[in-house]
């Protein structure tokens, strides 16, 4: 029997009301971006995901409507910046990310490509929980191993 305990790490500098609500066609008329210089914080922009590092991966933050998907920042493909791709709704109702460069799309509910047809492969996506005061917090199976060699000052 696999263990299933997970690992949440708060991320610091953005809560759930920060980031862009891609099921809102009203915010999609927004154009305003905003920069937040906080620790953990890479780049935000009102139109784009949250680039965040969290346990020493750079993890790209979306939301649609009530749920917060994190995915690993880099498009397996060819490297892609996944945070600045759109959210698209697939005929069968499944959330993909477009990567920006090559538009290869990615579930985020699984990580399994689903454009283009006929690959495998696949990008990491993280469990998000949201608590009541908009803190979020992604899950991991382990800490980052730098945290133990003494390569990171707390």
């Amino acid at each position: 029997m696999q263990n299933s305990y997970k690992i949440f790490i708060p991320v610091d500098g953005i809560k759930y009301s920060d980031l862009f609500d891609w099921s809102d066609p009203t915010q999609k008329c927004k154009v305003v971006q905003t920069t937040i210089q906080r620790p953990g914080l890479l780049r935000q922009n009102s139109r784009t995901g949250s680039l965040i590092n969290c346990n020493e991966q750079k993890i790209a933050l979306f939301r649609h409507g009530e749920d917060v998907f994190a995915i690993n920042e880099k498009c397996p493909h060819a490297g892609g910046p996944l945070h600045l791709g759109d959210i698209e709704e697939m005929p069968d109702n499944t959330l993909c990310i477009r990567c920006p460069w090559h538009s290869w799309r990615f579930d985020l509910l699984t990580g399994k490509v689903r454009m283009p047809k006929g690959q495998n492969r696949e990008a990491k996506v993280y469990p998000v929980n949201v608590a009541e005061n908009g803190q979020l917090s992604i899950g991991f199976d382990e800490f980052n191993a730098r945290y133990f060699s003494g390569d990171i000052d707390f």
